[in-house]
């Protein structure tokens, strides 16, 4: 504790007045020069951060390339050459889409007691005659669902960016089976997942377009209830003439695996629901009539799809008729029980032309699919639809450059055998196969195709930014002074306009071929940020200086911290040179955490300058850091290619919400402890932290307890459970509440608010006799309590915020490891105090290996298939923009924005106001920027290995969602740590406490 002492007495009145003056007049040019210093610093923070994000964009658009559409739509007849089947198979068809269908969940599985095995039987049952066949549906990654959609309306390949369009679907602008059957006067009927509304609204029988939200994966009955209100009532055949296509999307299963994961007696209901469907369909069938039953895609272990593991890509097709016989070459295939061992699998897009041909349509003209064996009834009608296909396939090909001619050849000479009968039936289908099989991966590789310009303008902009962040994060002084000017930032400016300008001119002029305009305009300003920034340095500082200068500043300030500093970002970037290390970096982060926390004991135990009591605090820190650190590890949600060697912990069970509970009670008191060994625990902070922080943190316990209980299996079969809408009404209402209070409420009381501290006045001993009489009253002392933290006090409660709302929208384990990331955070803010190495390279790094820790402990991985999709309706019941988004950004980018928000604590901890306002500023800037460099080093390194295994076998599963989540956290960092860290939070802080304790 540390303490003023204000002389009050009568005879120092009017000195006190005229110093208050003085103060108040130089206070007021102090505050005037540190607003005008801190929006130097932001501006500058802007233009670094504009430059990062076109450097992102121009990689993003030369990796993840979108395949070119052709706009042409087949007709019957063709060159003179007939393409549809006459007379059609079927008059009409039910196409009754399963979300997630996995494959083992539709074929008998014995001695297995899974719920979702064995509860959907009636598939295989309907497939034991040559009326039904089942088959293994082998969809194309991505498995999202908008993209299966299109393959299996399209028959063509979407690529990898594809997958961002999930959430906001367009229209299908190539030719596809439903509009051919709009243009054949046919009338669809269409009821469930509204993405077919988005792609193929135009299609549908207006009267008969009965979309329902699809992304609401908590809901699992309202789009079931909805698709079976309007199913059944259709399939009467007092209505059956109003449709020739039926198509009915069931989310139910798919929403089952999301918020639960595919083990939950849920999906055991969900699966005899489908069987009940299924049956009551079946029933209702004519003779005229197809039959269809398929999955988009299947799901992992924990629920989720998006990437290519074989329990994503393994899905259902089974197919129906009453009248019609299936030709089944091998009937063995089909009467196994074991799990699709004997099942044969087919593609996806073989739907395409399979239902064109069955339903006497023409065959759409991107399609890549061949037709599917069991569709047709003999082996002539499959050679006269092989033949057909050929015809389709090879036209695509004509319409498309860069094809081999080799496969156009082959072609020619399949033709020439059908034409004439020189080969029998099976070796001409097995040879249109072998065609189809060639061209599809063709055309496969022909997409793939990298735009390596883009990608080199991408990675050169982020390196030429890397230059100027690290430059100015751990500059020399003088640069940094030279940099803070307006001449500075007016060059930055001017040479940005330039670069437009001259960007505008060649892109009117020359009109290059690969850049567009606006290709040419971000271009321009990246490298006129770039040279407006070195520009007044190189003309202010020749480089023979700046070098010698440099060398001289990281001599004086290397030591052994700093070299473990380097060392960690030197191994954290080249871990993205192995596909096995970026599969294991969550081990790898959790030990350079651990090897720091050791490193932090082994420094405090062999330091004898230091005094016993400081010791032994050092010690405890290093200690609960350390344990801390080991027991975040052991929280993990494993990917796929860490099986078997990594046991999965991030689950729910009665134990996370007691803890969570408990927790609600433990982290006040550990942060009420913090507080009071710098004897801060005054004014704003018990409000905050011992009211406030508790009180919400409880109301966070309750709304997981509300959710566990709402799933239980134990808990719903009892009667005491309150009413299902009731516990949802609630679980709405506490959200809501909370993210209210901690993002708005709190947010701005705490800008309002006063700080930490507490002035207590004593009676003082009056020594003098004389001077005793001559005062008007017996003289004070005050002790202003909490002076030696005033920054870093308050400053902490802004995080609380935070921290709050981002426990509430991460799942219970994952608030529980955010729990003991904040007490990790104090206990480093201790150390660094403690060891003297607040200004070291090493701490602002060991923060940003703390945001990578706890990203992985919150139940994520780099991968689509661990995005928590499911939070996002924690406070909407429907896709709310910007609630459902917010909650997803705070969920998978929480521990990282605690860590932004922390980072000036470095500085501010343990800190007593300062006469240098200004000073304090710079040195919480370097930390932010140093933070940032880490980020973008890694990010780069990630971009830059990507690009180099752009070939790998791995480069869709591993390389690539890790560029993606590094890209993403270099866009999501830099906003917030302008916005939320410096504008709003180190700035009030900084400013405020510069205006009351200004000297």
């Amino acid at each position: 504790m540390e303490s003023v002492d204000i002389d009050t007495s009568a005879t120092n009145r009017r000195a006190i007045k005229q110093q208050q003056f003085q103060q108040q007049s130089r206070s007021k040019i102090r505050q005037q020069k540190l607003k005008v210093t801190f929006i130097g610093y932001l501006v500058v923070l802007v233009f670094l951060a504009l430059v990062q994000f076109i450097g992102v964009g121009f990689f993003t658009k030369g990796f993840l390339l979108s395949r070119n559409v052709l706009p042409n739509v087949s007709e019957c007849t063709t060159n003179d050459f007939n393409t549809c089947m006459a007379p059609a198979r079927f008059d009409k068809a039910i196409l009754l889409v399963i979300d997630a269908l996995r494959f083992d969940f539709a074929i008998p599985i014995a001695d297995s007691n899974e719920y979702y095995h064995n509860n959907f039987p009636i598939l295989h049952q309907l497939a034991q005659d040559d009326h039904g066949v089942l088959l293994k549906f082998i969809a194309d990654p991505p498995t999202t669902t908008l993209q299966r959609l299109k393959g299996l309306t399209t028959g063509s390949l979407p690529t990898f960016i594809d997958a961002g369009s999930n959430f906001d679907g367009d229209a299908i602008d190539e030719d596809n089976w439903l509009l051919q059957l709009h243009k054949n006067n046919k009338s669809i009927a269409f009821m469930g997942d509204d993405t077919w509304y988005a792609l193929f609204n135009h299609y549908i029988n207006p009267a008969l377009n009965f979309p329902y939200d699809s992304l609401n994966v908590w809901d699992l009955h309202t789009v079931d209830n909805g698709v079976i209100e309007h199913l059944y009532p259709l399939l009467h055949k007092d209505n059956s003439s109003q449709w020739d296509l039926l198509v009915g999307h069931f989310l139910g299963v798919d929403h089952v695996g999301h918020r639960y994961g595919p083990r939950h007696f849920s999906m055991k209901e969900k699966l005899n629901q489908m069987n009940e469907v299924i049956a009551n369909v079946v029933k209702s069938l004519d003779d005229k009539t197809l039959l269809v039953v398929i999955g988009d895609h299947g799901m992992d272990s924990t629920g989720n799809h998006g990437g290519d593991s074989p329990d994503e890509l393994e899905s259902t097709l089974f197919m129906y008729a009453k009248n019609n016989k299936f030709f089944k070459k091998d009937s063995s295939h089909y009467n196994t029980t074991e799990q699709g061992k004997h099942y044969r699998a087919v593609n996806q897009i073989d739907l395409v032309s399979t239902m064109s041909l069955l339903l006497g349509l023409p065959i759409p003209f991107n399609n890549l699919g061949f037709p599917i064996d069991e569709a047709f009834e003999n082996q002539m009608e499959l050679s006269v639809a092989s033949y057909k296909t050929l015809q389709q396939i090879q036209g695509f090909r004509n319409s498309t450059p860069n094809l081999s001619p080799e496969i156009n050849k082959q072609y020619h000479q399949i033709i020439s055998n059908y034409t004439n009968n020189s080969h029998d039936l099976y070796t001409l289908v097995d040879s249109a196969k072998t065609y189809q099989s060639r061209s599809l991966e063709e055309c496969k590789g022909l997409w793939a195709t990298f735009d390596l310009k883009m990608i080199g303008v991408g990675i050169t902009i982020l390196l030429l930014a890397l230059t100027f962040i690290l430059t100015y994060a751990r500059s020399i002084p003088a640069v940094r002074v030279s940099t803070m000017s307006f001449e500075f930032i007016g060059s930055v400016i001017a040479m940005s306009l330039l670069g437009l300008v001259l960007s505008l001119s060649v892109s009117l002029v020359l009109k290059p071929a690969d850049f567009n305009l606006k290709k040419c305009l971000a271009l321009g300003a990246s490298l006129g940020i770039i040279v407006g920034f070195w520009a007044p340095i190189m003309d202010r500082f020749s480089i023979n200086w700046l070098v010698h200068q440099l060398i001289d500043f990281f001599v004086y300030n290397f030591n052994s911290w700093s070299f473990l500093g380097l060392v960690y970002v030197v191994a954290h970037c080249l871990i993205f040179a192995s596909n096995s290390y970026v599969v294991w970096e969550d081990k790898m982060v959790s030990f350079f955490l651990m090897t720091f926390g050791v490193a932090c004991i082994f420094n405090i135990a062999i330091n004898f300058e230091l005094p016993r009591s400081q010791k032994i605090l050092g010690l405890s820190h290093a200690i609960t850091f350390t344990s801390l650190t080991r027991l975040v590890s052991t929280i993990n949600l494993c990917r796929e290619e860490q099986r078997p060697y990594c046991q999965a912990t991030f689950t729910t069970s009665w134990w996370s919400i007691v803890l969570l509970h408990l927790c609600s009670y433990l982290l006040p008191t550990i942060i009420k402890s913090f507080y009071k060994l710098s004897d801060s625990y005054h004014s704003a902070a018990p409000l905050w932290v011992g009211t406030g922080l508790k009180f919400l943190m409880f109301m966070n316990a309750v709304y997981w307890t509300l959710e566990y209980v709402s799933n239980s299996e134990y808990f719903l079969s009892t009667s005491f459970v309150l009413s299902s809408p009731l516990i949802k009404s609630l679980k709405l209402a506490i959200a809501r509440i909370v993210l209210f209070i901690t993002l708005v409420l709190a947010n701005f009381s705490w800008s309002k608010g006063p700080l930490c501290v507490k002035l207590e006045l004593s009676d003082a001993v009056q020594e003098d006799s004389a001077e005793s009489e001559d005062s008007d009253g017996p003289s004070k002392t005050a002790t202003i309590l909490g002076y030696g933290n005033v920054y870093g006090s308050s400053y902490f409660l802004l995080v609380l915020n935070f921290t709050v709302a981002i426990m509430l929208v991460s799942k219970p384990l994952g608030a529980i490891s955010i729990n003991m990331l904040i007490v990790q955070i104090l206990s480093l803010l201790e150390l660094y105090h403690i060891m003297d190495i607040r200004r070291n390279l090493i701490s602002p790094l060991i923060f940003g290996l703390l945001g990578y820790q706890h990203f992985f402990s919150t139940g994520h991985q780099a991968t689509l298939a661990a995005i928590q999709w499911d939070v996002g309706f924690m406070t909407t019941e429907t896709i709310t923009f910007p609630f459902t988004h917010l909650n997803i950004v705070l969920n998978t980018f929480g521990p990282f924005l605690i860590i932004c928000l922390s980072v000036p604590l470095i500085t501010l901890w343990r800190l007593a106001p300062s006469s240098k306002p200004i000073t304090i500023l710079s040195q919480i800037v370097t930390n932010v920027t140093t933070l940032i460099t880490y980020q973008l080093f890694t990010g780069v390194s990630s971009l830059i290995f990507a690009a180099h295994f752009r070939r790998h076998l791995m480069v869709w599963k591993i390389f690539a969602p890790r560029f993606m989540l590094s890209g993403l956290l270099i866009i999501t960092i830099n906003i917030f740590v302008i916005v939320v860290t410096l504008w709003f939070g180190t700035g009030r802080v900084v400013t405020q406490v510069n205006r009351i304790f200004g000297k």
